[in-house]
């Protein structure tokens, strides 16, 4: 997904000489086409992630539309003061791009898995948060951030995500099945997305037709799109590649409490915890519970009757 934003902005910047892309000394062997299209209007500001903010605040203001780009955790923890301040305060246009959602880093350890910056990016009042879950909707949600008058946070993934269909969406319609399934239903967003449709054939298998809906729009939450999607009966499984009590979660009980739902419901999330052993990103998944084998048979034990619980702790 790091290539196709960076083809988005390039051919944005080609219509629109206001587009601007600033970088904090990463994402190179992916950003060089879009330095040398953009030219003066390529900044690397060096590893100053505050001034990289700051820097695009500026450039809002002065009609400019900017993109930051960095690893999960340094866009969003090393200068979230300056993105409430100087971007989401003065209500400015700008694009927050954080590569390596959750696990996507796996080998490089806590300080490049991003577990919390969606929470920190959904907590700033109008900050628009995407967790795209393959291409196909990284390309939506980038239109649909280019529509809204305000700033848009990017969670994307290293990995690419499988294909799936992907409608065009708006705020209040981007929650929808992509594939279909009455015995259950498995909500996730970015690449969990992935995950959810490997343990839907796993359940399948078993017997479970398990229907896997997509909600790539984390906050704003689509709650009234999510609960059109719902199976009237069988258990419902949230997955999300980060700590407990993210918005996509929450979003998800919210709709099960508002729309009075009576499913059993689990959530799955990594426990709230930084990880200290070593692996790759599935090793990770597995570990925490969020890959394929796990969410099948947490859908299992709810479908057997078993008791909801609020989330999965990993039991390694």
């Amino acid at each position: 997904m790091r290539n196709r934003i960076i083809r988005l902005i390039e051919a944005d910047a080609a219509l629109d000489d206001k587009v601007a892309f600033l970088t904090g000394d990463l994402g190179f062997s992916v950003v060089e086409p879009l330095q040398e299209a953009l030219g003066e209007r390529f900044i690397n500001v060096g590893v100053a992630e505050a001034n990289l903010a700051s820097i695009a605040g500026s450039l809002a203001a002065l009609d400019f539309r900017p993109f930051i780009y960095s690893i999960g955790p340094f866009i969003t923890s090393r200068c979230f003061e300056q993105i409430r301040n100087d971007i989401v305060y003065q209500r400015r246009k700008a694009g927050v791009i954080g590569v390596g959602a959750g696990f996507s880093y796996g080998s490089l350890g806590p300080s490049h898995h991003a577990l919390e910056d969606a929470t920190i990016m959904a907590s700033l009042p109008g900050m628009l948060v995407g967790n795209p879950g393959n291409v196909a909707e990284l390309e939506r949600f980038y239109a649909l951030a280019q529509a809204v008058d305000g700033p848009a946070y990017f969670r994307i993934a290293r990995e690419s995500g499988v294909d799936f269909p992907v409608p065009i969406f708006s705020l209040e319609t981007s929650a929808y099945s992509v594939r279909a399934g009455d015995d259950a239903t498995l909500v996730a967003c970015g690449v969990s997305v992935t995950e959810c449709l490997a343990a839907a054939d796993l359940l399948a298998e078993r017997g479970v037709e398990a229907r896997v809906v997509s909600a790539p729009v984390i906050a704003p939450f689509p709650t009234a799109a999510l609960a059109r999607t719902i199976a009237k009966r069988g258990p419902v499984v949230s997955v999300f590649e980060g700590f407990p009590g993210n918005p996509f979660s929450v979003g998800v009980m919210r709709t099960l409490y508002e729309h009075r739902f009576d499913n059993a419901y689990a959530e799955l999330t990594t426990p709230h915890r930084f990880e200290h052993v070593v692996g790759d990103t599935q090793a990770l998944r597995a570990a925490c519970g969020l890959d394929a084998a796990s969410i099948a048979e947490r859908t299992l034990a709810l479908a057997a009757g078993a008791a909801p619980r609020r989330r999965v702790e990993a039991s390694r």
